[in-house]
């Protein structure tokens, strides 16, 4: 049986859960893998039944493993959020809070944010998480991050999101490109050109996607590149176009090294939320960083 006082068979389980196999989790946690399977054994007959489906690939969590997951992280949040709890009986907001964000409020607008906030809040250190807007969502669920900002995806129904602010997603060529001067785009006009697209679980691609997936087959091809400063890279050395951010190419059209097309059809604006669990209430340095970026709602 499991003493009352030891966690750590708790901590295997959730570990394999990540990882999705034994020997990954072990590799991991710095035990063998035998220790790795008597900890989750011993964890199984506690619960009373069995958490994963042995598979030969991966470690499945079963329905019964998937609530007992969740009720896991919980219990590891509590303890994490403790010296919070002590904190806030000191009338302090101290300590990290991790903010997850997709890729493009993440790394063109979330900084600033931070600096903001630290300015205010000196003894709080945020811990930025960059992903995909269903990478974000999935550390949400995972209790890996108390909140985050994600672009126009489908949400789960434990997540609520408010929206935050907006860009627009626009076709965007070389600076130099003379369709970069041309009010009304045709389709005819891109049978020679590459798009060059995100990867997909990223808001920029659903959007694109749902907006002018009818239009891709007007393309010569579509390449997939995982990030936008490498699509942005490609398209200033005219290898092709591509659907960019207004937040992201703010700096490189003002020098003329990237242009948006004037043809407002292919332009298409875009909201973001902050996001977290419905169930989950934030205190300490979470609910203050949580408040200051709601408070520059707007962004844009």
């Amino acid at each position: 049986m499991i003493s009352d006082y030891n966690l750590y068979p708790l901590h295997v389980f959730r570990m394999v859960a990540r990882q999705g196999s034994v020997t990954r989790a072990a590799a991991e946690l710095f035990i063998s893998q035998p220790a790795v399977s008597a900890h989750l054994k011993a964890f199984e007959t506690h619960i009373g039944a069995p958490l994963f489906e042995r598979t030969p690939r991966q470690m499945v969590l079963t329905e019964i493993g998937r609530h007992v997951l969740d009720q896991v992280n919980r219990i590891f949040l509590l303890y994490d959020e403790l010296p919070e709890q002590v904190d806030l009986l000191r009338n302090k907001v101290t300590g990290e809070v991790v903010i997850a964000a997709s890729s493009t409020p993440g790394t063109y607008l979330l900084p600033t944010a931070l600096h903001r906030f630290q300015q205010r809040y000196p003894e709080v250190v945020p811990l930025p998480r960059i992903g995909s807007s269903t990478r974000v969502i999935e550390w949400i669920l995972e209790y890996e991050a108390p909140f985050g900002i994600v672009g126009e995806i489908r949400l789960p129904e434990i997540i609520e999101g408010v929206p935050l602010g907006r860009d627009q997603l626009r076709l965007t060529v070389r600076g130099d490109d003379p369709m970069a001067e041309t009010d009304r785009i045709d389709p005819e006009r891109l049978a020679d050109r590459t798009l060059f697209l995100r990867e997909p679980g990223s808001s920029t691609r659903s959007v694109v996607e749902g907006m002018f997936g009818d239009q891709f087959r007007r393309f010569a091809r579509i390449v997939e590149i995982p990030g936008t400063e490498a699509i942005k890279q490609a398209v200033a050395a005219g290898l092709g176009v591509a659907f960019l951010s207004s937040w992201a190419c703010r700096l490189e059209e003002k020098v003329g090294v990237l242009a948006p097309l004037r043809d407002r059809r292919w332009r298409k604006s875009r909201h973001f939320y902050l996001v977290k669990r419905r169930d989950r209430d934030l205190t300490g340095a979470a609910a203050a960083l949580k408040s200051a970026l709601s408070s520059r709602r707007g962004w844009s």
